[in-house]
């Protein structure tokens, strides 16, 4: 009955008023307005006032507008949002003048429900302030950021007071901005709880830059956080900061991998041969994608001291490393082969002719054969013709040599398909590598190089 109702929300106790609440919203009457109104406002027990303005914004009553704005300045954030879920698509012309002020609260979630609640009325900001903090609180981060220097507060209050995920949004908007107060809001960032927001920080630092925002980076790479570490690295690195050069070629020693691979980019970028020694020593990394990486920066940097380091790199056992070394090595000089750099560490390379995987024995030897140092037929049969042969000869001979290397890949998919293809291409080379295979331990794999070595059977040499 909806009178015991009313009396049991008036009277009883707060478990009683609580469920009186519920049951009105779940029912809601217009002879409960006056009850609901006055438990909105007046009771005791948050949850109660709470579960009392929801059943009001529920009754569609004219009448609920005047405790429902009353209700906007309750102390309590969860109140004050139930107050404004029933204030949405109102039509009277007092409600957004409550609640632009509630775009300033010290609650996220309150913003967040005046923001949402605005966007149901008709509603024109009367000024660029009113755009920017609405903006802010419909979490238009980088549309603020627009404005520059006036979004500073909004964007301040949200790191501060809002969930990580907005905290992080708001600490990119800042890296938009150009002001010097913003190196100091990132900073206090740095000092967040929230790992992702110090990380983003670092990296907004990057885009503003300037000595204080180096400085800053600078410190920041002795951070026990391995993330903040390759941010900042990256940042600097960005930044193209020659001054840090020494600092980060320090981070090449670090413990974990994420770290040094950043380091040996950032120098890439800062192109200072001071960097030359620590990243050929990064050369022998225990980490593929640091050496990799290592051997690309000390490409770009261009420096021929390096050339000596990069050599001895060629019998890297990873095969993207030793394409990289490569690259970095024509890209210091086009005729390196003929560098005497190349000649004295060449010296050191002959012994992975015997030590290596057959894959590196080629690409080993093919530098020693033009060197001179090894015989043209040292290797897989090659002979001196090899030198004179035509662009077309030079392809089928390359496929050939990459497929003889597959033949002794870990995976047996790739050395069946590698003896299929090596019957298909022909020539001594092929045939050499086919009979010294022929006992492969694969059932499949073996019967694949038998049918190869058939089809080789009648060919001649080439």
């Amino acid at each position: 009955m909806l009178w015991l109702t009313i009396r049991q929300l008036r009277n009883g106790t707060a478990g009683t008023r609580k469920k009186a609440a519920q049951d009105l919203d779940r029912d809601p009457s217009p002879r409960a307005l006056s009850a609901l109104a006055a438990a909105t406002l007046t009771d005791p027990d948050a949850e109660v006032r709470r579960l009392a303005a929801v059943a009001l914004g529920r009754l569609g009553h004219p009448g609920r507008y005047e405790p429902l704005l009353k209700a906007l300045r309750d102390k309590e954030p969860e109140v004050i949002k139930a107050a404004m879920s029933g204030l949405r698509r109102a039509t009277d012309e007092r409600v957004t003048r409550e609640l632009v002020p509630l775009l300033h609260h010290q609650n996220f979630g309150v913003r967040t429900s005046a923001a949402q609640t605005i966007d149901t009325i008709r509603w024109v900001p009367r000024d660029g302030e009113e755009r920017l903090w609405f903006q802010i609180a419909k979490g238009w981060y980088e549309r603020a950021a627009a404005s520059g220097a006036e979004a500073l507060p909004a964007l301040q209050l949200t790191i501060q007071t809002g969930p990580g995920s907005a905290a992080v949004r708001a600490v990119e908007a800042l890296g938009k901005i150009s002001d010097p107060r913003v190196v100091k809001l990132l900073r206090t960032c740095l000092q967040s709880d929230e790992v992702a927001v110090r990380i983003t920080a670092a990296d907004s630092l990057g885009k503003v830059g300037g000595a204080e925002a180096v400085e800053t980076l600078t410190a920041c790479l002795r951070s026990t956080q391995v993330q903040v570490r390759v941010a900042s690295v990256q940042a600097l690195g960005k930044l193209q900061v020659a001054e840090a050069t020494g600092v980060i070629c320090k981070l090449l020693r670090d413990k974990e991998w994420e770290v040094r691979q950043e380091a040996a980019v950032a120098l890439g970028r800062l192109k200072s041969s001071e960097a030359c020694q620590p990243l050929a020593a990064a050369l022998d990394d225990s980490d593929a994608d640091v050496r990799e990486v290592a051997a690309m920066a000390l490409g770009k940097i261009g420096d021929r001291r390096s050339v000596g380091s990069l050599v001895l790199a060629l019998k890297d056992e990873v095969a993207s490393v030793r394409r990289m070394v490569a690259a970095s090595l024509a890209r210091i000089d086009p005729d390196w082969v003929t560098l005497p750099e190349t000649r004295t560490a060449a010296e050191q390379l002959k012994v992975a002719i015997q030590n290596a995987e057959p894959a590196i024995r080629f690409f080993v030897a093919q530098l020693l054969i033009n060197l001179g140092d090894l015989a043209p037929d040292a290797l897989f049969g090659l002979t001196s013709e090899d030198h004179l042969a035509s662009p077309a000869i030079k392809r089928k001979r390359m496929a050939t040599n990459l497929f003889i290397g597959l033949l002794e890949d870990p995976n047996r998919d790739v050395r069946q398909a590698a003896a299929e293809s090596l019957g298909y291409l022909g020539g001594e080379r092929a045939r050499q590598a086919l009979t010294r295979t022929a006992g492969d331990a694969d059932g499949d794999v073996a019967a694949a190089i038998n049918v190869a070595l058939q089809a080789l059977g009648t060919e001649s040499s080439s």
